[in-house]
């Protein structure tokens, strides 16, 4: 059974937004959207951190495209946009938020 959890919390305003991920799994993904796309900038915050354990873990980790552009984030890991935040939704078996 797979999860996606969604994090939508800046690093910096909500540290505890990392947290989550100790829950999560090999074969479960990672998706950031609204202020938690803070977390993809190439700056070093307790989630960055999260993630990256995360994805040595095995865990995909996505941006939301549109919610990175507004904040004027540039990030190296993969984005989506609404409709492939929406198929992500479809392919795991529950989500966290």
């Amino acid at each position: 059974m797979s999860t996606l959890f969604v994090l939508s919390h800046a690093p910096a305003t909500d540290p505890s937004e990392s947290r989550k991920l100790a829950f999560a799994r090999e074969g479960d993904a990672i998706i950031l959207i609204e202020d938690a796309v803070f977390g993809a900038a190439p700056v070093a915050s307790p989630l960055s951190d999260a993630l990256g354990a995360a994805a040595e873990r095995g865990l995909s980790v996505y941006v939301l495209a549109p919610d990175a552009a507004a904040r004027g984030i540039e990030t190296v890991l993969p984005t989506v946009d609404y409709a492939g935040f929406v198929e992500l939704l479809a392919q795991h078996d529950r989500a966290v938020h």
